[in-house]
């Protein structure tokens, strides 16, 4: 039997023994695959009496898995299976081919993905070096742009200058509004002094049209001409830039230089504030492009394409190129900045657009596509040259190797001849031919070795069978058999385990499948393998069948001891244990007595068997031994049983009254009493519950507990009852009958108590209304004088008079005195006062009242209704 890899508990089993590897080596050298593991208790088919291997699942169970599914596997060196799955057509050159252009295709596949890869990179890396130019672009022009901001901050909180435009000294001192302003150019010579990096700056004084420059003022028209004179900026638009009414920010301008010529230039306007609302003056601050521009011009951005600088209106306030910006391209920039591609329909650009972080200023960088991508197109070459390369390479060396590898596949097949069925059938491929020869060689050896292992093992198993039931063929030593069946004993004490399997219809539902033999056969199998495995590590276990229970021999180890019993009781407990953490199979185990010589082993199994049925009928979930079992047997224990007389005749009476607590509880003491320890003997066992089973029917036949209609029902509860194969079954089923018995005696005694009342009711009813009938012309006749006779209460009386007839008493007796009364004025000889008094009336008031109640007329119109 194939061996049982255990995961945990101390009990666990070895691992698989040398004699199993043999036959997974040969499966796997005959071509047959093995099937994926699987996790208990789900299985697939368990194939009959085949090659069973070990394979462990995901959460560390052992399964068994046949080898049963035929394949080619080419076993390389190292382990590495070759599975070829080839077509019905054509050579396996043409297979072959197709292999080695696939593989081609790899190097050329993996170019294309380095390709893709570069190109991202590229594309990645160039956006970031952009960036960072970018960056470093506007760091350095937000350092110019800061230093106007700067030199409009020192003259904007000049003292001298704030007095001048807001004080009203000179309404007062009018002469020296000149010197003042004289120091103030003074002043402004400092300032460009200071601020070096500023070509010019001038304060326009609005309400007096003077232009203060360094060491110099003069009237606004004559700065204009001095500064700013050209067609792009007229006098005009220059006053309405600087009359202080706004604050233009920056704007593109042109500065006359001292030799005449015209420069583009930044400038910066800052007006200053007025509460009045009337024109003070402003600030004019300018830089000139050329002076920006020499900032950048070792950045890569200048040399490569076009740089510009945007102020918040979108006006260009500084470009590297005299061409202007691409059409419709500036209203793009009002998005989201960051580097994207822009087209004007002709050419492509690389677009780079940045805010200034301290103004609102646009800092634009233009490339053309060409020249942005040049490395990509470099790597774009190279890349297709590789694959060129790649490819004419690989078909020189498909063609040199399909001819080197295919010539000696040709000679096996042309040596193993041309007999193939594949060629019969029209078709042809070497693997074919060589899978047929192959395959047909190993299925014939498989036929023959799996029938002898079949053989084998039947006869193995008949030959324990016959050894545990002391039925040996005495012409064939036992030595012989043993030997020929590859069993060993290494001592002569044996001991015998009968194991049964608990719940066996549940445990087969998590296995897969509808044949319920089959996994009744993998079960048994598990338990088997388990059982040697554990057994064996210290003795000589062999499992085999006898009538649907499996049995263990055990050949006790020569060196274990004297304390064999516990040895075997320990085994057990491992193999329960093991199978219940591993596969939730709940084991039942009894052990016989240990004997010396193999005629000892019948004894053995005998005691096995009697201890395996007495643990079955007591229902107890436990290990039993026999040894035990015989001592608590003969230990203080009376021959019979105790259930005496009286205590059947109470259990009788309680099933007679319905009264199911107190009956349950004097079953459960008659039980508890006689199976308690010392252990009852099994015969007297069943007597006992048998002669409880008869008390309950004669209870229930002497109360009559069952009506007609359920006693087929009864029948067969007491049918069941006896069919029981437990004590725990049969206690539970007797529990339930007795339930029964009781709850209808119960009901039926209710039944008749309540007749008995309502009889009585009825009867005293009759006699109430016949002593009323006697009685009703006495006065005196009321509720009370019908209670004190009856010897009741008025108003119990009254109740169960009304609840019986449905009339009161009180009425029942009016009732009967108009009755009378009628009758006495239909006669006609009597007065209405006579007739009152005869039937029990004191006053004739309450005669006529109460007739009139009853019959809607007084006594005379009645008298004259009758007399008519």
């Amino acid at each position: 039997m194939s061996s049982v890899t255990a995961a945990t508990t101390p009990a666990t089993p070895k691992k698989p023994t040398a004699r199993r590897s043999n036959r997974k080596f040969d499966a796997r050298a005959r071509g047959e695959r093995q099937l994926p593991s699987f996790f208990l208790p789900v299985a697939y088919s368990v194939a009959k009496n085949d090659n069973y291997y070990q394979s462990q699942n995901s959460f560390g169970q052992t399964a068994f898995v046949p080898a049963t599914i035929k394949a080619v596997n080419l076993w390389a060196e190292g382990g590495f299976v070759l599975r070829f799955k080839i077509g019905t057509n054509g050579s396996v050159w043409v297979t072959w081919l197709i292999s080695y252009v696939v593989v081609l295709l790899f190097p050329v596949c993996l170019s294309g993905l380095v390709y893709m890869l570069s190109s991202r990179m590229l594309e990645r890396e160039t956006h970031q070096a952009n960036e960072a130019l970018m960056n470093q672009f506007r760091e350095a022009m937000d350092n110019q742009f800061e230093t106007m901001k700067r030199l409009n901050f020192e003259l904007t909180w000049n003292v001298k200058v704030r007095q001048l435009l807001y004080s009203n000294k000179y309404l007062y001192y009018p002469n020296d509004f000149y010197y003042d302003l004289h120091q103030i150019t003074q002043d402004l010579n400092l300032y460009k002094t200071s601020f070096s990096q500023i070509d010019l700056f001038y304060i326009h004084l609005a309400g007096d049209r003077l232009v203060m420059l360094p060491n110099v003022y003069r009237s606004d028209a004559f700065g204009y001409e001095l500064l700013h004179r050209s067609e792009a900026l007229s006098f005009e638009r220059w006053q309405s830039l600087v009359d202080g009414r706004r604050s233009p920010g920056y704007i593109p301008a042109i500065r006359v230089t001292e030799e005449g010529t015209m420069k583009p230039t930044v400038a910066y306007i800052s007006a200053y504030s007025s509460d009045s609302g009337e024109p003070v003056g402003a600030n004019v601050v300018m830089i000139d492009q050329s002076r920006i521009l020499g900032a950048v011009q070792q950045l890569e951005l200048y040399s490569k394409g076009h740089v510009a600088i945007l102020n918040e209106r979108n006006e260009v306030l500084v470009s590297s190129s005299d061409e202007a910006l691409p059409a419709g391209l500036v209203d793009r920039l009002n998005g989201q900045e960051g580097p994207f591609l822009w087209s004007d329909g002709e050419r492509g650009y690389e677009i780079s657009y940045v805010t200034s972080g301290s103004s609102k200023l646009k800092y634009v960088s233009i490339v053309p596509s060409r020249i942005f991508w040049e490395k990509v197109r470099l790597v774009r070459r190279v890349t297709d040259l590789s694959i060129a390369i790649s490819v004419l390479g690989g078909l020189a060396l498909t063609a040199f190797f399909l001819r080197k590898n295919y010539n000696p596949v040709r000679r096996l097949v042309q040596s193993l001849g041309a007999k193939s069925s594949s060629r019969r059938q029209g078709t042809y491929n070497e693997f074919h031919v060589i899978q047929e020869a192959i395959v047909g060689a190993y299925e014939e050896m498989d036929r023959l070795r799996s029938g002898m292992k079949q053989q084998r093992d039947i006869v193995r198993s008949h030959f324990i069978a016959r050894l545990l039931k002391g039925r040996l063929d005495g012409r064939t030593p036992v030595d012989e058999s043993l030997a020929a069946f590859g069993m060993r004993f290494d001592s002569d004490e044996f001991g015998v385990m009968a194991l049964y399997i608990e719940d066996v219809e549940s445990l087969a539902e998590w296995i897969p499948g509808d044949d319920r033999n089959e996994k009744l056969k993998l079960i048994h199998f598990i338990v088997t393998n388990v059982t040697e495995e554990v057994a064996g590590r210290l003795h000589r276990a062999y499992v085999t069948e006898i009538d649907e229970t499996l049995v263990c021999l055990i050949c006790l180890h020569p060196e274990g001891g004297d304390r064999r019993n516990e040895e075997l009781y320990a085994i057990a407990n491992d193999i329960r244990q093991f199978l219940s953490s591993q596969y939730r199979i709940r084991l039942s185990v009894s052990i016989g007595g240990v004997h010396r010589t193999v005629a000892g082993i019948p004894q053995a199994y005998a005691e096995a068997l009697d201890a395996m049925e007495y643990k079955l009928v007591m229902g107890r979930d436990e290990i039993l031994s026999y040894g035990d079992l015989r001592a608590r047997m003969t230990e203080g224990r009376e021959s019979g049983y105790d259930y005496p007389l009286e205590v059947e005749r109470q259990l009788i009476n309680y099933v007679r009254t319905g009264d199911f607590p107190k009956a349950r509880r004097t079953l459960d003491d008659i039980i508890e009493r006689n199976f308690a320890s010392p252990v009852m003997p099994l015969p007297l066992a069943r007597c006992l519950l048998f002669d409880l089973v008869g008390t309950l029917v004669k209870a229930a036949g002497e109360a009559g507990a069952l009506p007609e209609e359920e006693a087929p029902h009864d029948a067969k509860r007491i049918e069941r009852l006896a069919s029981c194969e437990t004590i725990p079954e049969m206690r539970r089923q007797m529990t339930e009958l007795l339930r029964a018995f009781c709850e209808a005696a119960g009901a039926k005694r209710k039944r008749n108590i309540e007749e008995s009342r309502q009889r009585a009711i009825r009867e005293l009813a009759e006699q109430v209304s016949v002593f009323i009938d006697e009685r009703f012309a006495d006065p005196d006749l009321n509720v009370s004088t019908i209670g004190a006779h009856f010897g009741l209460k008025p108003a119990y009386v009254s109740k169960l008079y009304k609840d019986q007839t449905g009339e009161g008493l009180l009425e029942r007796i009016n009732r009967a005195r108009l009755t009378e009364a009628k009758r006495l004025i239909r006669e006609g000889r009597n007065s209405v006062s006579d007739v009152a008094r005869r039937v029990g009336f004191h006053d004739v008031n309450a005669f006529i009242r109460v007739f009139k109640r009853y019959e809607g007329v007084t006594p005379g119109l009645y008298k004259e209704s009758s007399t008519n």
